[in-house]
């Protein structure tokens, strides 16, 4: 992916979003103040449904709390509202009903973002010196706002998706137009600025808004209630088939901010669909597409089983991300940093009683106990404790499974998968190995600890715990970076209508788990169906296995 860098030239002298396109005023040299207006009017997809391609954000999704608009000049600098410098930007208070503190015209009584019509912005400047550009930014808290911006400046805030109220920020809707240049900004013509606010009504400014943030719905066999779906996963142990029961989902590698002005290359992606899928359409002054934020994620970017997921939800949110896995020279993936969806699953029986199962060489065990066994038959001849007048050889009990973060550094341990030591019952006990040629030997608990790690780690079930996870696809062709990905005003509508395989093992509930992986032993595919709406939704229909 091409990397963050603002060409302010590839900003500037672009086609506007008015049919009264005209060439704009040239600054002259400074000279008396006058008073200018400016009639806005804002437009989201909301406002028009297209077929069953777009859908309607529901009502705290558009609510607008305040409205910034921002001013630039020619050349991306600020242009001051006050005409000698300062700040560029004019603000309103929306959900009050309040107005600009001046003489505005009438008060906007929101606060949908599609009730902020013909808002009259009022600023000084010096005759025949006039904004080129404006920018909008809604819900944007007034505190994180700074006293002048640069177009350039603008372009590169990191904002988070929503505002104190918990409401969503906005911003311009950002595209390519018909010759291919990027549009970040609205521009300004002569045709807009009036001189008074009732005359500036006759010819508002349509500025077209995105939300910064993306949605993600997930449902179980596509039924939103059913929050505890059973799927039968086609496998058994010791004849006893098992079902997965979905409980909870959540993401992952979500970040909770994005860059405030989506960033776009045209020139880099090409307009026919280079990149995997055609990603502009300036003819809803929207593209489907962003370079996204290069940076961390939350501290807290991790999950446990028992109570790290959110409760009973349908839907989340999250910041734009677009970053593609990095893979080898072989093509194996060696970091993905995408957004994925991680479900939070149970395996039971057929009457919903959870079952514990073990993984041990490859042979599936009916749980802990029987890995144990196992384990302690193994070693029965090799590792022994003095008890009763007799060498008794080490026993189930005598063995407990670690969880495999706790693995010595030297050991070959996932951390998904358990390894073996002696139990607190055992550490208790006088050990003993022996060999035909030096019978009974004394050693220390360490030392059989350290034999017991060679065994083959295990994956346990605890409880049936699992999880299972999946990146989210969006428009791209398989094998392009625009396959996958979470782009902002996009619903990603995903629904599990089958899970096969028994997914990652969970051993202790409470442990975080910091990086989802896939156990190679276990077969773990996802298969997805995309389908657009609006906000602009991407429907995907998973096969987990």
């Amino acid at each position: 992916m091409k990397r963050f860098s603002f060409i302010i030239f590839a900003v500037l002298g672009l086609l506007g979003c008015s049919d009264k396109a005209t060439e704009p005023v040239s600054p002259v040299e400074k000279g008396e103040l006058e008073r200018s207006y400016i009639s806005v009017t804002l437009k989201s997809d909301d406002s028009t449904r297209a077929g069953d391609e777009f859908e309607y954000g529901e009502a705290d999704e558009r609510y607008v709390d305040n409205a910034h608009f921002f001013l630039f000049k020619h050349n991306g600098d600020a242009f001051p509202v006050n005409g000698t410098g300062g700040k560029n930007y004019l603000s309103f208070d929306i959900k009050s009903g309040g107005t600009q503190p001046e003489e505005s015209g009438e008060a906007n009584e929101g606060p949908n973002v599609s009730d902020v019509k013909d808002k009259v912005l009022i600023f000084d400047n010096y005759k025949g010196e006039y904004p080129a550009y404006i920018v909008a930014v809604l819900n944007w808290d007034t505190k994180h706002i700074q006293s002048t911006y640069t177009l350039n400046n603008l372009y590169n805030v990191l904002a988070n998706i929503r505002n104190d109220n918990d409401h969503f920020v906005m911003s311009n809707s950002v595209y390519a137009d018909m010759q291919g240049k990027a549009i970040y900004a609205t521009p300004l013509t002569i045709a807009n600025i009036a001189k008074s606010a009732d005359e500036a009504k006759q010819k508002p400014v349509e500025i077209y808004v995105e939300r910064i943030s993306a949605k993600v719905e997930v449902v179980a066999k596509g039924n939103v209630a059913d929050k505890e779906a059973t799927y039968d996963i086609e496998t058994s142990v010791d004849d006893v088939a098992i079902y997965a029961k979905v409980l909870k989902w959540d993401l992952y590698n979500d970040y909770r901010h994005s860059i405030l002005l989506k960033h776009i290359y045209p020139e880099t992606w090409g307009m026919a669909g280079e990149i995997g899928f055609l990603w502009n359409d300036p003819l809803r002054y929207r593209s489907y597409w962003a370079a996204s934020y290069v940076g961390s994620f939350p501290a807290d970017n991790h999950f446990n089983w028992t109570d790290g997921f959110a409760p009973n939800a349908d839907v989340a949110y999250c910041g734009e991300n677009t970053r593609p896995a990095v893979t080898d020279s072989e093509g194996n993936i060696t970091s993905n940093p995408r957004t994925k969806v991680v479900v939070k699953a149970q395996l039971v029986k057929e009457s919903g009683e959870p079952v514990e199962v073990a993984i041990w060489y490859g042979h599936r065990y009916n749980g802990e106990v029987a890995v144990r066994s196992e384990i302690a038959s193994l070693l029965s001849s090799e590792l022994y404790y003095f008890e009763g007048g007799e060498y008794k050889g080490i026993g189930a009990t005598d063995i407990k499974a670690v969880e495999g973060n706790e693995a010595p550094q030297d050991a070959d341990v996932e951390a998904y998968e358990v390894f073996f030591q002696l139990s607190d019952e055992a550490l208790v006990k006088e050990w003993f190995t022996f060999s035909s040629a030096e019978g009974y030997v004394a050693v220390s608990d360490e030392v059989v600890n350290a034999r017991l790690v060679e065994v083959e780690p295990a994956m346990l079930y605890k409880n049936g715990m699992t999880y299972y996870y999946t990146d989210i696809k969006h428009l791209g062709s398989a094998g392009s970076d625009s396959a996958f990905g979470v782009v902002r005003n996009h619903i990603y509508k995903v629904n599990i209508s089958n899970i096969s395989g028994l997914g990652t093992p969970v051993f202790d509930g409470d442990t975080n788990i910091e990086t989802p992986e896939t156990p190679e032993s276990v077969s773990s595919y996802v298969a997805a169906e995309v389908r657009i709406l609006s906000w602009r939704v991407v429907k995907n229909e998973y096969n987990v296995e």
